[in-house]
This record gives structure tokens, C-alpha cells and sequence, in this order.
């Protein structure tokens, strides 16, 4: 990946969000959210660009599932982005969950 963000090459796949007042990124804990989190992170350091801010939906399903949110609150924070975790609560489902 950091052949990709020295090139640059991804930052013209934000253009157009460079007009909004911030964006909101759902960060799931796998390897493609994470990895979005990283790319608009820094492309959000160029002057002018909106505040990249993250959500992660602690879901309650499994166990675990708290403790990945957590995790992605840490990256979101070593990137200076700030994250905040969103409980689910009430019914859950018993079938078909992804």
C-alpha cells in the first residue's frame, strides 16, 4: 500500500468529496474499511479538504465484537481521526446475519 500512497494515484478517486463539510467513513474492523480509513485519512491532510471522522457499529452478535471496535477506535486515533463506537441495542437476529 505505500507504493500506492507515495504515487498519489489514489487521491483523484476523492476529488469529488472535496466540497463536503466532513465525511462520515463506517469502519468494520476488516482489511477493506480499515484500509479506506487509512487512504482518506490521508488524503484529508491537504488544505481544504473536509475532516474525515469514523463509526464503528458494535453490533453485539458475536463475542468479540466490542473489542474490534475498540481496536478500530485506536487506528482511527493514531491516524487523528476521530471515531466513535454505535451499540446496537434491542432484538437481534437469530438467522441469516450477514
Amino acid at each position: 500500500m505505500s507504493d500506492l500512497l507515495a504515487s498519489g494515484v489514489f487521491e483523484a478517486c476523492f476529488d469529488f468529496l472535496a466540497s463536503r463539510r466532513g465525511l462520515l467513513v463506517g469502519v468494520s474492523g476488516g482489511p477493506d474499511s480499515l484500509a479506506l480509513l487509512h487512504l482518506l485519512a490521508r488524503w484529508a491532510l491537504a488544505p481544504g479538504r473536509p475532516k474525515v471522522f469514523a463509526a464503528t457499529v458494535d453490533h453485539a452478535l458475536r463475542a468479540g465484537s466490542r473489542d474490534e471496535a475498540e481496536m478500530v477506535g485506536r487506528a482511527a486515533a493514531d491516524l487523528g481521526v476521530p471515531h466513535a463506537i454505535l451499540t446496537w441495542e434491542g432484538p437481534k437476529p437469530a438467522a441469516r446475519l450477514q
